[in-house]
Parts: C-alpha cells; structure tokens; sequence
C-alpha cells in the first residue's frame, strides 16, 4: 500500500484533510469518495500514518466506531430495512424497529446510523462511515438511489448481491475443503508414524545388525532429521507463515505479485477468475440499473475487488475508459477478461443494454463455476486418495520390509 495525503471538502462542503492507505492514486480516489469527500488534492506521501488518521468528518463523528459484521448481518440489515422501507415506514423508524431486537455489533451499527440521521447526514452518508462494514459499492449505490428516492431498491439489490457472493465462494470453499483435509490428514499421518513409532522399529533394526532396504534407511534418515529438528521447522513455518500474512496486508506490491501468483494456478487460478469476473459483473450490472456513470461505477467496483491484479486490471480498463475508449477496447490485451467476455461488453455496448449484458455474464459465469467444481471434485478425490495411500503406505512398507526378509530367512 501506498500513503496518500489529501486535502478536499466533506458533503457539507467543509474541508477535509488526512492521510490514507492504498493501492494506487484512484483507489484512493474511490475511498475518499465513499466518504463522501471530494478531493481536490491527493499526492503521494512518505508519512507512515495510517488509514485510521484521516480527519473524520465534523458531522457524524461521534458515531464512528469499530463494527464488524458477518456477511450474514449485512443481508439481514439491508433485506429487513428494505422490506420495512417498502412498507412505507420513514427510515429512522424502521432504524427504531429493527434496534429492538439487536445485540452487539449489529446494535452499534444501528445506533450509529441512527444517530447520524439525527446530525443531518442521509443514509448513504451515514453507511460512508463505516467502511470496514459497507464497500464503496454498497455506499454509491445508497447515495444514487437516494436521489431518485428508491433507497428500498439499492439495500434489496445490495441483499441480492451478497447473498448471490456469499453462495459463490461457498461453492468454490467446499470445492477445496475436502481435498485440503485429504492432504491434512497425510501429512499428519505420516508426521506420526515418522516421529512417534519409526523410532521404535529403529531402535529393534540397529540390535539385529543387518542390512536395511534402501527405502527403510531413507526412512530412519527423515525420522531422525524430523525428530532433531521438527520444532524448529514448526516454528518456521508458523513464521513465514506469519510473515507472509503480514507482507499481504501491509505490502501493496507483495500482494499483486501474489494475487498475479493465484490467477496463474491451473485449478484454483481458473476458479479465482471466474469469481472475481462474477463479481465485477454483477457489481457493474447493479451499478449501472441504478444510473451510476460507467467511470465511476469502473472507479467504486476496482475499490471493491478482493483480487489485487484483477484491481489493478480493472483500474488501467478506467483509465482508458476515461480517455475516450469504449469499455471493451479498453479491456483488450489484460490477461484477465477473457474474449468471450469483452464480445458480451460490446454487444451491450452497440445495443445500450450495458447492465443487462454484465448481469447476463455474471449468470452465465457462476453456472461456469458450479460445472467446473462439478467436474473437477470427482477427478481431484481419487488423485489425492492415490496420494495419501502412496505416502502411508510406503511409510508402512519402509517400517515391515526388514521384518519380512527376517522372516524369509528363517
């Protein structure tokens, strides 16, 4: 990540000042503008302060706090306030009913929404301050259908969205949980016998004094590294593990070259662009439905991409797109968008039915995923099954080899 400093106004027109953590100049832009800024100035800075030390804004800062919700509660918040919204009930009532039953964090985001109702400020305004809980998708899509008065419309499209997401990576997790158990289970099988019962059977081949098989002395050399050395290697493990979580997070250029890593993966790779294309598409579909301009939909979507290449994909596409290229040129050439894709872009394009075709392809990509995760899991169970019987197995064999050849020579 890279710090910004930027100077600008708030919704009210006050001016703002701060610093804050990201990608790149337009990211920045986009969190900014989910925060109802705008910023007349964003430069680059060599201050290490951190996202958390922007200014907040004057109105409304009294209800920033720490909330976190589950994917879960942020369905439930915008299904059961739409529903309420529908009903004719004003929002701050419905804010009102629905705090009745709420505990926790979910009650902390209601109170502070609701209070910052009470200072003036309107919903989607109220959502801006609270990032770490809406995106600046979810934000812009508040604010645009306030303008037309269908805040109803964007909170169930919203539900829609993270209910249509939230099965998605469902479907790609239990794809690669089964088989990541599998290969747990090996490992750890196997750390067993190596550490806990090949010392025993060492311990009976050196009285025999005989020549061992190859493979049961290859054996007895990895067990006695293991047990020397096996709390070291934990620990390091533990540590790069740590460390590269911490490099993820803090290092934007880190985070590409490993983001760049996953997309080029035969089977996750393919699984992980399909995702994001779901998402960027059916972002852009609702974005667009609900009137939002295609720069700024492209602008608020890259902010919200979970994937830092396919972020940064989708931010050279806005540049372009902001030169005068039409979207499906500017996608021409990224690795990422495959042409099937940028055929439905300009189709929708020559037609003027954007939204429709973006939604068109989020469909059709999803029901790609759930074939490939069909057709792939019956493959990868029985290749890992051979696996874990190869390792286990030839542990076994290691171990009783020499029992057999003493009992063949007896």
């Amino acid at each position: 990540m890279t710090a910004f400093r930027w100077q600008g106004t708030d919704a009210l027109g006050l001016p703002q000042r701060g610093v804050l953590n990201a990608p790149s100049r337009d990211a920045a832009k986009a969190q900014l503008s989910a925060l109802g800024v705008s910023a007349l100035v964003i430069r680059n800075s060599a201050d290490s302060e951190k996202a958390s030390d922007v200014v907040p804004l004057p109105v409304g800062a009294r209800n920033r706090t720490k909330i976190r919700l589950s994917r879960k509660q942020l369905v439930l918040f915008c299904r059961h306030l739409a529903n309420l919204l529908v009903a004719g009930i004003p929002v701050v009532d419905a804010l009102d009913t629905l705090e009745k039953d709420s505990k926790g964090d979910y009650a902390k985001l209601l109170l502070s929404i609701h209070n910052s109702l009470d200072d003036g400020l309107k919903l989607g305004d109220a959502m801006a301050l609270h990032s770490q809980v809406f995106d600046p998708y979810a934000v812009s899509l508040v604010r645009c259908e306030e303008v037309a008065g269908q805040i109803h419309r964007a909170l169930a499209t919203l539900a829609n969205h993270l209910e249509q997401s939230q099965v998605l990576q469902q479907k790609v997790r239990q794809s690669l949980l089964q088989p990541g158990l599998i290969l747990l289970t090996a490992i750890t099988v196997s750390w067993l016998l190596l550490t806990f019962v090949m010392p025993e059977f060492v311990k009976m081949y050196t009285q025999q004094n005989q020549q061992l098989p190859v493979i049961t002395q290859w054996v007895m050399g990895m067990s006695g590294h293991l047990q020397e050395h096996s709390v070291n290697a934990l620990l390091l493990i533990l540590a790069a593990g740590a460390g590269g979580i911490t490099l993820y997070q803090s290092v934007g250029r880190f985070r590409l070259l490993f983001d760049q890593l996953i997309l080029r993966l035969p089977l996750l790779g393919d699984l992980s662009r399909l995702s994001n294309l779901v998402d960027l598409s059916r972002t852009l579909a609702a974005m667009l439905t609900a009137g939002i301009s295609l720069n700024e939909a492209l602008t608020h979507t890259a902010a919200s991409c979970r994937n830092a290449a396919f972020c940064q994909a989708v931010l050279n596409a806005t540049a372009k797109v902001e030169s005068g290229s039409s979207l499906h040129q500017a996608m021409t050439g990224a690795p990422y968008f495959p042409e099937p894709f940028r055929r439905i872009i300009q189709l929708g394009e020559e037609t003027g039915k954007l939204s429709q075709m973006f939604e068109h392809a989020a469909q059709g990509y999803q029901e790609e995923i759930r074939r490939s995760v069909d057709f792939l899991l019956p493959l990868i169970e029985p290749i890992l099954m051979l696996i874990l019987g190869m390792m286990i197995g030839g542990l076994i064999l290691a171990m009783y080899l020499p029992i057999f050849a003493m009992g063949s020579l007896l």
